[in-house]
């Protein structure tokens, strides 16, 4: 097969119905779209999620990492020698002082001192005297351990320190007006449309913890470490710049790198959507809306250099290991709290956050999400979708699957490519979801609606049964003009007598709704065999000789084979049913319990319950009718000779049966009369 024919095979597949489920399907695309518009939170996790797989499935280029960032990590190791943090400030100023001497580009604290040292001997001595009445004397003391503050805000002015501070975003007031912040010297750029809508674009802090004034006074700069988890707690991205009392304010690893860079001016380019990105020098670092950085980790943990600050203390770190480098003075010691959960990683030392951030600018290793990616991700999800809708729409089940694990597979690789080779996040999960719903919906639909041609068909095929069941049965009525009411009587007999004995436990199980309806519909064919009885017998009006009765017998036979045939043809599924239930009824309905009926004589419950049933109710339609060999029976006779017939003629469970619905026979004899004198009869 040529490929132009194979994929006209494919797609040519003509269906009834088509337009109102394409309708459907994009009205359902839309209700999509609109949804991720709204950007239920939902939605957020699934794609912080998706960002983590993509992210980790190749393995991260850890030899691509800038060697200038390294980390100064107050460990166990230097807790253990110098005891808990924090430390008396004269221990963190002996630190930077050794630091200092290493000669780093900067040094990032991220920490902050935002009360005074109570263990400065000058604070100790106040304390003392406050609460036991003692005064310690102190003119052995060096003037330099009198006040720690005073020993670390000299050490700050001996080197390129930068300062960490808290903002708040709460109401609520933390500090103090005196708190000295160092703002970054940022030029907005902003376009036309932004120009229209100005308003606040970065975060806006309500207060700060903030160092001591005289340690603030003594560093070069400062910056805020603040962090901002997504709603599922791992942190993706963390803001470059917090406004904060109409100024802005750089983060601390932002503020120690243009510390060690030197970058004079900044340029903050806005656009109507929000913050776009930052200019430092000739580095372009993009940021979203908020003016967050989404943060390219490097992998797990401890992938930057650390050095024990212990080993600084000691002097065992050489100067060059240290110089020219940024350093970041943070602690990775157990039970002190500053950890984060990354894609990477569930515990992930602060610091190091601020380290990656500056290697990524360093590198110019940028993830981002442009302000035309929420558009390219709307015209995905549609695209989906309608993609999945019309495969199958024109494809059977097993090619839509095919292609839509294909489609499925170019999503997610297509985000994996844009991810890892553009660094750009593109996220795959809403498009997905349209394409796997959609496929879903219009799956369910054209389940739905097969389901409603089938029923149509199965009510269709039930009416062409009925019809020919009445045509076969009519064959009979040409041939014997009795027999007309009388098949319909004993039909409506059939059903009253099967509903009453379905609710004897004995009978429960085999007299189940469907058997019913197959036993009314089947009992029409009771005397199908009378076709095949002569004329001169059939419609003789006196009594049969002998050989005419025996001839006569043969009609249960003859029902039996002509129905047998039909089986033999169309007996599978639920006609096998039915057939076998016309076949019981037309063979055994002569029966009779003592076993001295035709056409073989069975006794007691071998015969069938079929043939039990509609002996009863051929008896009964023939003891009220009128014949040419005897006059009409009154309902209460009828009863009576059933009644004394009961273990006889009859089954005694279907005469019991029988008289708890036997007004109800009364009235359908009435109903189907024969004649109008009937009803005075009965």
């Amino acid at each position: 097969m040529t490929i132009p024919a194979t994929w006209k095979t494919i797609l040519h597949r003509p269906e009834k119905g088509r337009p109102a489920i394409a309708i459907a399907s994009a009205l359902f695309t839309i209700l999509l779209a609109l949804l991720y518009l709204y950007q239920p939170v939902f939605f957020r996790f699934l794609d912080g999620k998706s960002y983590d797989t993509i992210l980790i499935s190749v393995p991260p280029d850890t030899a691509g990492t800038s060697d200038t960032p390294a980390i100064i990590d107050i460990d166990e190791k230097s807790l253990a020698k110098y005891g808990q943090w924090p430390w008396p400030r004269y221990r963190v100023a002996l630190l930077l002082d050794r630091l200092i001497a290493l000669g780093p580009a900067s040094i990032g604290l991220d920490t902050v001192f935002a009360e005074p040292d109570r263990t400065s001997f000058a604070v100790l001595q106040k304390e003392i005297y406050r609460d036991l009445n003692i005064t310690v004397p102190t003119e052995h003391v060096p003037l330099a351990l009198m006040d720690n503050d005073k020993t670390l805000a000299a050490t700050l002015t001996r080197g390129p320190c930068v300062l960490g501070y808290k903002f708040t975003f709460p109401e609520q007031k933390f500090s103090s007006n005196d708190c000295l912040l160092h703002p970054l010297n940022v030029a907005v750029i902003r376009n036309d449309a932004a120009e229209t809508s100005r308003g606040h674009a970065l975060f806006q802090a309500h207060d700060v913890i903030c160092n001591l004034r005289p340690l603030a006074e003594n560093a070069v700069s400062s910056g805020f470490f603040n962090v901002i988890p997504d709603d599922d707690g791992v942190l993706r991205r963390v803001p470059l710049l917090i406004e904060y009392n109409g100024k802005t304010y750089p983060s601390l690893a932002l503020a120690t790198l243009i510390q060690a860079k030197g970058a004079k001016q900044a340029y903050l380019k806005i656009t109507s959507g929000g913050v776009e990105s930052l200019s430092l020098n000739n580095t372009v670092v993009p940021l979203d809306a908020k003016g967050n950085l989404l943060i390219h980790y490097r992998g797990k943990g401890k992938t930057f250099q650390y050095f024990s600050a212990a080993d600084i203390l000691e002097g065992r770190v050489k100067k060059d290991q240290i110089q020219g480098r940024i350093v970041l003075l943070g602690t990775s010691a157990a039970g002190i709290t500053d950890f984060h959960a990354t894609p990477f990683d569930t515990v992930f030392p602060g610091v190091e956050v601020h380290a990656t951030v500056i290697d990524n600018i360093l590198k110019k290793d940028f993830f981002s999400r442009p302000s035309w990616i929420p558009g390219l991700e709307l015209m995905l999800v549609i695209t989906a979708g309608l993609f999945s809708a019309l495969l199958l729409l024109r494809t059977d089940a097993l090619w839509s699957l095919f292609f839509l694990g294909l489609g499925a597979v170019g999503l997610w690789q297509g985000s994996r490519w844009a991810l890892h080779d553009l660094g750009i996040f593109i996220s795959p999960v809403v498009p997905l979801i349209a394409l796997g719903s959609n496929f879903s919906f219009v799956t369910l639909l054209k389940y739905w609606r097969e389901e409603r041609e089938k029923r149509a068909r199965a009510k269709e095929l039930m009416l062409t049964q009925d019809f020919t069941i009445r045509c076969l049965a009519s064959l009979t009525e040409c041939r014997d003009s009795e027999t007309g009411g009388h098949i319909l009587r004993t039909q409506r007999y059939v059903a009253a007598i099967c509903g009453q004995l379905a609710d004897h436990p004995k009978y429960s199980a085999a007299l189940d709704s469907e058997t019913i309806e197959h036993l009314y519909k089947s009992s029409t064919l009771h005397d199908i065999g009378k076709v095949g009885v002569p004329d001169h017998i059939l419609l003789k009006p006196g009594k049969l000789t002998p050989e005419e009765f025996e001839e006569m017998k043969k009609h249960t036979t003859y029902g039996r084979d002509a129905i047998q045939r039909a089986e033999e043809k169309f007996g599978t599924g639920k006609n096998s049913e039915f057939l076998r239930l016309a076949k019981e009824i037309a063979y055994t309905h002569h029966e009779k319990w003592d076993g001295t009926g035709y056409p073989k004589k069975l006794k007691g419950e071998d015969i069938p319950l079929p043939g039990r049933i509609m002996a009863l109710a051929d008896v009964y339609d023939a003891l009220i009718c009128q014949r040419v060999y005897k006059p009409p029976f009154t309902h209460e006779e009828s009863i009576a000779l059933i009644v004394q017939l009961k273990g006889v003629l009859f089954d005694p469970d279907v005469v019991v049966a029988f008289l708890e619905v036997q007004e109800e026979f009364r009235n359908i004899s009435i109903e189907l009369a024969d004649s109008e004198g009937h009803h005075e009869i009965v």
